[in-house]
């Protein structure tokens, strides 16, 4: 991120602002800060823990992709305290950021905004106004980096995975059940290799980024965006972390990945089988134009075969893309051959068929843009949804 953005940020969320934010809603200025930053990395836990979705990473890519550069802090918070005197372009701002709330959410608001009451002292209606100011000025901040990165929803929904790490220990207390993410693992050490995506693409250069999300930074705090290597398809794994399954079986997985995820949704009994849920496999290589799997894939193939079999009332669809390019009934072939082929693994590690169903869509259900290498690298993917749990 440009120097220009943090100069920005530094200049408009400063001491002066927490103080304004304070006076409108009569509340201690120490109470506010840290219900800024609860509120804050309860927002972006939220939506990390969604990023597996490809529908609702769009959904969401689409609502920041539109949100403003520049958001007046002061003009935010008047409206907030009195929505009829709000100008037009504030209220339809105001009206952007609860859908955001409801994306990172969903039912949960209210149990959210109760948890960031009793941890700072707030009341629940009073940090559902700090809410209210958060969520434009994190679509705000996402928006630029989706524009100036040239991000597109898989990157925005790995940029969002990645830093949500660094926020957990600001959550509180119950707040990780309520967002369905699973607790703040033990990191072990690993010389595995960097995660690899459904097709085998050549990696960009490492680039150092520095993220500052406003509200940590009106709290007063900061993201420091560390420097990875970056593949077009997923990000580099930087720890793997130990899972215990039932029948006392350990799983060596990385903690952000889709066996994590699964694991999330399986053992969440809130959580109901639906359509959009789907998860993207991370770590599936195949041969360039063909259904043949890598194999450096094993090793996840393993995972999910594992889960599976400790689950066993779970079923799962797979489903197979690819981008644009070429013949699209070769691109319809190409994509059932490889959903066939994830299927034949699993069964071959004991998964009876009957819990399995294999679809290729195609060139079906884009979650980039295909003009682009990088978006097209974003389409070839093997995804999975649970259908029955």
């Amino acid at each position: 991120m440009s120097s220009s953005i943090l100069s920005s940020l530094f200049s408009t969320f400063d001491s002066h602002a927490i103080g304004e934010i304070a006076a409108r809603f009569s509340q201690p200025k120490e109470a506010v800060s840290q219900g800024l930053e609860s509120s804050t990395a309860c927002l972006l836990s939220g939506l990390a823990n969604r990023a597996g979705d490809s529908t609702w990473m769009s959904q969401l890519f689409k609502l920041v992709s539109n949100a403003p550069s520049n958001v007046n802090v002061s003009d935010l918070t008047s409206a907030v305290a009195d929505p009829g005197r709000a100008s037009s372009a504030t209220s339809s701002l105001l009206d952007s950021g609860k859908r955001f709330l409801s994306l990172a959410f969903g039912g949960n608001q209210s149990s959210i905004f109760d948890a960031v009451g009793k941890s700072t002292g707030l009341r629940a209606g009073v940090v559902s106004s700090l809410m209210s100011v958060a969520a434009p000025l994190m679509m705000s901040a996402l928006g630029r980096l989706v524009r100036d990165d040239q991000m597109n929803p898989g990157g925005l929904g790995r940029l969002l995975v990645n830093e949500a790490e660094g926020v957990r220990d600001h959550l509180p207390a119950g707040v990780s059940t309520l967002l369905n993410a699973p607790p703040v693992p033990t990191v072990t050490p690993s010389t595995r290799p960097v995660a690899l995506g459904t097709v085998q693409e050549e990696t960009r250069p490492s680039r150092v980024w520095w993220w500052l999300i406003p509200l940590l930074l009106l709290a007063p705090l900061f993201f420091y965006w560390a420097v990875r290597a970056r593949h077009v398809v997923v990000p580099s794994v930087q720890g793997f972390v130990v899972r215990m399954l039932p029948g006392n079986v350990s799983l060596n997985i990385p903690p952000n990945g889709i066996e994590a995820r699964l694991l999330a949704f399986i053992q969440d009994p809130t959580r109901s089988t639906e359509p959009a849920t789907w998860f993207d496999f991370d770590r599936l290589v195949f041969d360039t134009d063909s259904a043949t799997l890598r194999p450096e894939s094993q090793e996840q193939l393993g995972n999910i075969a594992a889960i599976l079999t400790a689950y066993p009332n779970v079923h799962i669809k797979i489903g197979g893309y690819t981008d644009n390019s070429g013949d699209a009934q070769q691109n319809l072939t190409l994509s059932q051959d490889r959903a066939n082929g994830v299927k034949d693994q699993l069964v071959a590690r004991g998964i009876s068929p009957d819990r399995l169903e294999a679809q290729g869509y195609g060139e079906q259900f884009p979650v980039a843009d295909n003009s682009t290498e990088q978006g097209r690298a974003a389409n070839r993917r093997v995804s999975m949804r649970v259908t029955q749990k």
